[in-house]
């Protein structure tokens, strides 16, 4: 499709600064928008005010809603599923307002409930795929299967809208980078709530960026992860030893391979990861 002007949400975030580089690189127009103070030119706005949202997103083709609480426990729990219910809200009903068909909305792994549960439970098959069920137990998970939700229902009503909900999993950017290159072992049981899995996060802009431009209508939620793992001990060791149970394991989860399948996003966006946790390309 021809270079459009794109709204970013967000923008002021670690996946945030990505993308807009990422878009403008590639030849975009965009309005970069944040909440938390304005840098290089971006504009200040509460995605939680329908008006503001709306006002911002005149004359955008489409949008990348990156804005949101990134986990639970930055803000009680009801203020975390409140703001990101609501923004997500607001910015779907803003492109219904403006006509605007092409919508990118930020979900997580964390949607499928193993990273903040408060009961244990384990995976239903490995690897896991948009097919597994959404089992998510606390406030961010909960805000996402949401957010989805909302994603679905807005292209019922608006068959030519086209929204993809992108699960990232654990967004590794330079900060951490350093951290776990300082010491990469021994991260098994800390790593276990996102099972080993990880992006990094100028592979996050991609999706991003792939999505925007694969115009598909109706709403389709995507996997994306790194095909490897992040731990130091192979992946049916690790299951056995933190998901002990019986449910089916396909034969080619071995080794260090990811116990996400992301072969959606290759089908349907062009996408696969280029780049491993340490920064070196795959």
């Amino acid at each position: 499709m021809d270079k459009q002007k794109v709204l970013v949400t967000g923008s002021h975030g670690l996946v945030g600064r990505a993308v807009v580089q990422e878009m403008l690189a590639n030849g975009y127009q965009v309005v970069a928008v944040d909440k938390n103070g304005r840098i290089g030119g971006s504009i200040i706005v509460d995605c939680e005010d329908p008006g503001q949202v709306v006002s911002v997103m005149h004359g955008c083709n489409a949008v990348i809603h990156l804005a949101a609480y990134p986990a639970p426990g930055i803000v009680p729990d009801a203020v975390t599923f409140r703001t990101n219910v609501i923004s997500t809200f607001n910015i779907l009903e803003a492109a219904n307002i403006l006509g605007i068909k092409k919508v990118v909305n930020a979900s997580s792994i964390s949607a499928l409930g193993l990273a903040f549960r408060f009961r244990d439970f384990n995976p239903e098959k490995i690897p896991i795929d948009e097919s597994h069920p959404l089992l998510a137990q606390d406030a961010y998970g909960l805000s996402k299967i949401v957010g989805e939700e909302l994603a679905a229902g807005f292209c019922r009503r608006i068959p030519d809208l086209s929204v993809s909900s992108l699960r990232f999993a654990m967004v590794i950017g330079d900060a951490m980078r350093q951290q776990l290159v300082a010491g990469p072992h021994g991260f098994a049981e800390s790593f276990a709530v996102i099972l080993w899995s990880y992006i990094d996060v100028r592979d996050t802009a991609t999706a991003c960026r792939l999505a925007i431009e694969n115009h598909l209508p109706g709403h389709e939620a995507f996997y994306i992860a790194a095909p490897r793992m992040i731990a130091d001990q192979p992946v049916e060791e690790l299951l056995a030893k933190y998901f002990p149970g019986d449910y089916p394991v396909a034969a080619q989860v071995r080794g260090d391979v990811s116990p996400f399948d992301c072969d959606k996003a290759r089908r349907l966006l062009g996408w696969q990861a280029v780049y491993d946790w340490a920064g070196n390309l795959i």
